[in-house]
């Protein structure tokens, strides 16, 4: 004690040592300056310094005294506030010391059990990560992993049985939830009672969601492949443990299908539209090309395509007949240059065989037989027959396993149709093939054409698709028509086969209109929504025959108030359909309608004007 108190007055001694010190310094040096000062300055400069050193002081107090009176104004306007801080902060120190003994439970909770549930989510992340792997791999990937592995691989057993994985995991995952969740609730409720449950649930939903679902998640559909090589075997190990479990399940689960009507399959599969979307997916991708993705298409769709849609018509077939000679062949095949043709007897629609030009060339050398040789002797007999209703595809496979290029098309009364090539059959997949030897004549009839002469006007061949016709106009054709090009549509539209220079008007549906939604009211709104909702086109026949039109100009009409104007536009095209001849074609008649009784829904409505040619 004492020597402290020796420490105290040594520093209370040496702090007023330093204070005279500076007391002197500053009276030595304030005299000096007076006595300096004080040859040269007068009374009155003495006078002014004072002065100023008033207004200094007189400022500085003001701002002092302003700073004061402010903070006594904060101090008096916070003080509630400090009040009601000081209240808060008591109640919190109250109710920390009350759940202070909780806090050590939950502690020694975590203690003792935290192993046990971090295991628990170690566990559900895992099942989680692997259940995701394999559905993203599934089933192409996996293939490919199993084609890699040896007999007894993982992936190999992946393959053949992905619902015994599955199984495996789902029990898993539910075992490892339930069993943390219940640890977690019975911990909750010891501490802090029935309060505890609500606290346990949201706790558990919150941890579940992000530990155990989205992260693995997430993780395992970015890196798919490795994390299927980790978790791939323990699963199938798993799986063997719990075999007995998972049968059961199985056959549960499969029972429930069958209840259901539904069948289970086990074997890596994938259907026609998933195979389509990824073709899409990688051509948009640029991993192929968009020819390469509408030719894998095609095939695709070749089991889907008839033979009647792809054979060449029997008034486009070039045929010989079979009492005709070798000259005749040979001029036939000067003039169209065709490798096979069909041989007749007595009408066309009665082909009996194939000729072929290569076996023309074996009596070329024999100049005396052409003219002796009918075309009959040399034709291979009989040709090959195939219903119209058969398959693209399987007419391939018959023309692979029988060694032939052409085969006659027949309707279901035995009639004959048509032909159809190798070439026909291969264009469906690849797409029209042209050589030298095609002429202009022959590719227009094989593709069509569209023209446009000027605005709104086109100029069609009537062998143009409709699919064709219908993007190029942006028109919406009806579903269940029996027509596939434009002659067909123009015959349907007129109820015949019409002549060079008639015409028609027809009321078509655009394809890229769209309603609104919203309910319009009155007969002006009415109207205006048809001419937005339909195009008329007026219709002539540029070229034909009796049998056959070949060309058909569409024009586009201007004047919409004539869509209005009808009673029963609707989508299926063309309801309407208006005729008038070529010489009074003017524009300004008005629609003659017939009654919905009258007209059945697959039928057009027709009005004829007075001077009906046919």
């Amino acid at each position: 004690m004492s020597s402290k108190n020796s420490t105290l007055s040594f520093r209370f001694r040496r702090s007023c040592e330093l204070s005279s010190s500076y007391r002197s310094r500053f009276m030595l040096f304030s005299s000096s300056q007076c006595h300096d000062g004080g040859s040269q300055r007068s009374p009155d400069s003495e006078l002014e310094w004072i002065k100023v050193l008033l207004k200094r002081g007189i400022v500085i107090g003001a701002v002092v005294c302003g700073v004061y009176l402010y903070g006594c104004k904060k101090v008096l306007a916070s003080s509630g506030v400090v009040e009601a801080g000081y209240e808060v902060f008591g109640q919190s120190l109250v109710l920390f010391k009350n759940a202070l003994p909780k806090i050590y439970q939950v502690l020694k909770v975590l203690r003792e059990q935290g192993l046990i549930l971090a295991a628990l989510f170690g566990l559900s992340a895992f099942f989680s990560m692997a259940e995701t792997s394999i559905t993203t791999l599934w089933p192409w990937k996996v293939r490919e992993l199993a084609e890699k592995e040896p007999e007894n691989g993982v992936f190999r057993m992946l393959r053949s049985d992905v619902t015994r994985f599955l199984t495996t995991i789902l029990i898993g995952t539910t075992v490892v939830n339930i069993a943390a969740t219940a640890l977690v609730t019975e911990a909750a409720t010891a501490i802090f009672g029935e309060a505890g449950v609500s606290a346990a649930t949201g706790l558990m939903t919150v941890a579940i969601l992000l530990l155990t679902e989205i992260t693995p998640k997430s993780v395992a559909v970015h890196n798919a492949q490795e994390v299927a090589r980790i978790v791939v075997r323990p699963v199938a190990w798993l799986s063997l443990v719990l075999y007995p479990v998972g049968r059961i399940v199985t056959y549960l689960s499969m029972g429930i299908l069958k209840l259901l009507g539904l069948k289970g399959r086990s074997e890596p599969y994938v259907t026609e539209d998933e195979l389509k979307l990824m073709l899409r997916g990688a051509e948009l991708s640029g991993a192929i090309e968009e020819e390469e993705q509408d030719m894998i298409e095609n095939v695709l769709e070749i089991k889907d395509t008839h033979v009647r849609e792809v054979m060449t018509p029997l008034i486009d077939v070039v045929a010989i007949d079979a009492s005709g000679s070798l000259v005749d062949f040979h001029s036939m095949w000067v003039t169209h240059q065709y490798s096979r043709v069909p041989v007749f007897e007595q009408r066309i629609d009665n082909i009996v065989g194939i000729a072929y030009a290569m076996d023309l060339l074996d009596y070329v050398q024999k100049g005396d037989l052409l003219e002796s040789t009918s075309v009959g002797d040399m034709a291979h007999k009989p040709a090959y027959f195939v219903p119209d209703s058969m398959s693209v595809w399987n007419l391939l496979r018959e023309f692979r396993i029988r060694k032939v290029h052409m085969a006659v098309v027949l309707n279901e009364y035995g009639g004959t149709i048509g032909i159809v090539t190798l070439e026909d059959v291969v264009e469906e997949i690849v797409g029209e093939i042209f050589d030298e030897n095609d002429s202009k004549e022959e590719i227009q009839k094989k593709t069509g054409y569209i023209v446009m002469r000027d605005e709104g006007v086109y100029d069609v061949d009537a062998n143009t698709s409709i699919d064709q016709l219908s993007e190029e106009l942006n028109i919406k054709m009806p579903e269940g028509i029996q027509y596939e090009t434009v002659s067909g549509f123009v015959c349907e539209a007129f109820g015949y086969i019409p002549k060079t220079g008639e015409s028609v008007k027809v009321v078509l549906e655009k394809e890229n209109w769209e309603e609104d939604g919203e309910e319009e009211e009155g007969n002006k709104q009415e109207k205006q929504e048809q001419k937005e909702k339909h195009q008329i086109y007026r219709v002539e026949i540029l070229a034909g025959n009796a049998r056959k039109v070949s060309a058909v100009r569409f024009e586009r009409v201007n004047d919409m108030d004539q869509v209005s104007e009808a009673k029963d536009v609707r989508s299926m095209v063309p309801k309407f359909v208006r005729k008038w001849s070529s010489e009074e074609d003017d524009g300004n008649s008005s629609y003659q309608e017939k009654t919905e009784d009258a007209v059945s829904d697959d039928e057009h409505v027709v009005a004829d004007n007075s001077n009906k040619q046919h």
